[in-house]
């Protein structure tokens, strides 16, 4: 298990909540209705953060690396995390802005952007890729954290998100007996670039872990059981809707029925004379 500080609020946070998808519809529709459900607004008072689990081999490396993260050791719903650039306060024409583990993905060269790569919301609709979602709204203008990421990528020495790349592609192939990363304090890129820039807001995004060493699974305990700190420090909690029909076939044995009682042997009569 990895060394976290574990929120002392016992019930879940009543603000984030199991959302249907429709079929057939993709998950930017998805998206759409879910924000509309959510009632939280636009960018001028919300950031946005998106969490997707893939389905992939990559992903399902990476969903059992965040396991450490859970006291069950399953494996975490997420395998990706974006945050989310608005022009309005619909889904519409949304960008994405992440660090991929594929590099380099962008137009320009990935050492130059710290691997920071923008794409349209859109190019994440596949639900067959990434079948369970989440969409998060936490409470801090989006333009306090989305400028940062400009500084973000030019600033490899606060954080070199491409070394994070690096160990991740190496545990996910597994090349060089690579452990897992995130025993060694390098969480995964995107999520710790998200986590930089809402640091550089003023904003904790996950409380109770080293921003180096975040990852999709600590952005979902945050938003689901860190509710209260951030009523107390940011004003209110998030709000989400997440779905996720996708889990591992894992079954655990039942117990073990306890052992049928022994008939002791009737006693032997002595014959008599």
């Amino acid at each position: 298990m990895l060394k976290i500080v574990r929120s002392t609020t016992t019930q879940s946070n009543p603000q984030f909540t199991p959302f249907e998808r429709n079929e057939g519809e993709s998950n930017t529709a998805w998206g759409e209705r879910a924000v509309l459900d959510m009632k939280a607004g636009g960018p001028d008072a919300w950031t946005y953060v998106v969490l997707l689990g893939g389905s992939d081999t990559l992903a399902f490396r990476v969903r059992v690396a965040q396991s450490h993260l859970r006291h069950d050791m399953l494996p975490s719903f997420w395998s990706e995390s974006i945050l989310v650039r608005l022009a309005s306060a619909t889904l519409k024409n949304a960008e994405a802005l992440h660090v991929p583990l594929h590099q380099p993905e962008g137009p320009a060269f990935a050492a130059r952007v710290n691997g920071v790569v923008a794409r349209p919301l859109t190019d994440f609709d596949d639900t067959s890729r990434f079948p369970n979602i989440a969409v998060i709204a936490l409470p801090v203008a989006q333009d306090k954290v989305v400028d940062k990421v400009a500084s973000f990528e030019q600033s490899r020495a606060t954080l070199d998100a491409l070394e994070h790349v690096l160990r991740w592609l190496a545990y996910a192939w597994g090349a060089a007996r690579t452990p897992n990363p995130l025993h060694d304090n390098y969480g995964l890129p995107s999520t710790c670039m998200i986590e930089t820039v809402c640091a550089a807001a003023n904003f904790d995004l996950t409380p109770g872990l080293e921003s180096r060493a975040s990852c999709p699974e600590a952005i979902w305990a945050a938003a689901n059981y860190w509710h209260e700190y951030f009523e107390k420090f940011n004003g209110r909690e998030p709000i989400g809707r997440f779905y996720t029909p996708h889990t591992y076939p894992i079954v655990e044995p039942s117990a073990a029925p306890a052992p049928s009682p022994v008939a002791s042997p009737a006693p032997k009569r002595k014959a008599k004379k």
